[in-house]
């Protein structure tokens, strides 16, 4: 990867260079103190064995401690490098982690969206079906029954299911025009509230009869989703255990 490229580069050079400080200011230490024949001068043994020392430091010390002080540096590189390169490998880990949990969170989301759109296509069905029994009526064989069986049926689905409605959206006409009475549209109507039939021709306002009043809601209750995982489910069936 081009960071660790750049990071080892870096950072070898840096280290390399605080190393042949530190290496050059204890080398220049130990030839202050080779040098310090001048005050001792009165001391012969001792300024023998000084020069000795300066003679060894010239010879062995300068490039052992450069050797070493190397040594130490390319050691810490080394291992600096391979930390930096561990974490950043667990760094990409948790963000590619991240982005796998991200991706199933979104499949997930995604697939619950679809079931729940489902849902709501089928959920007034489900409410008219548990407050008016709706759905058992119109897949009933109404041949069994007399025809004022039927009309006592009807007439309590009606009242049932007439209260789903009001409750939910209290439903009101779009025009208060009762049907065929003569009605005026002027040139500012709702297309999307009036429905024109017939013979249209030429630019409004237009004269014609009230065939249907239309609907709309007067307000918007949206009966609470049930909480099956099924998005088939209208009702779910009734076990009685005995």
């Amino acid at each position: 990867m081009d960071i660790i490229k750049a990071y080892s580069f870096r950072s070898f050079v840096i280290i390399m260079f605080f190393m042949a400080l530190i290496c050059l200011l204890v080398d220049s230490t130990f030839y202050v103190i080779s040098n310090a024949e001048v005050v001792l001068s009165e001391h012969k043994n001792l300024i023998d064995l000084v020069v000795m020392l300066e003679e060894k430091f010239r010879l062995y010390y300068v490039p052992m401690s450069a050797g070493i002080f190397g040594l130490i540096g390319i050691l810490l590189w080394v291992c600096m490098r391979f930390l930096f390169v561990d974490l950043l490998k667990t760094s990409d880990k948790a963000i590619a982690d991240k982005k796998d949990d991200t991706k199933v969170k979104g499949s997930l989301n995604k697939k619950e969206k679809k079931n729940n759109d489902r849902r709501l296509f089928l959920h007034l069905l489900s409410v008219f079906q548990r407050e008016g029994r709706l759905m058992d009526f119109f897949f009933e064989d109404l041949n069994l029954y007399e025809d004022s069986q039927i009309g006592t049926a009807v007439r309590s689905i009606h009242e049932s299911c007439k209260k789903v409605v009001d409750r939910a959206i209290s439903p009101e006409s779009v025009i208060d025009e009762k049907e065929g009475d003569q009605i005026t549209i002027q040139q500012d109507f709702n297309p999307s509230a009036i429905k024109l039939t017939g013979n249209i021709t030429g630019e409004p306002p237009f004269k014609g009869i009230v065939r249907h009043r239309g609907w709309k809601a007067k307000k918007l209750e949206i009966p609470t989703l049930s909480s099956s995982q099924d998005p088939s489910i209208i009702a779910p069936a009734e076990i009685e255990i005995v």
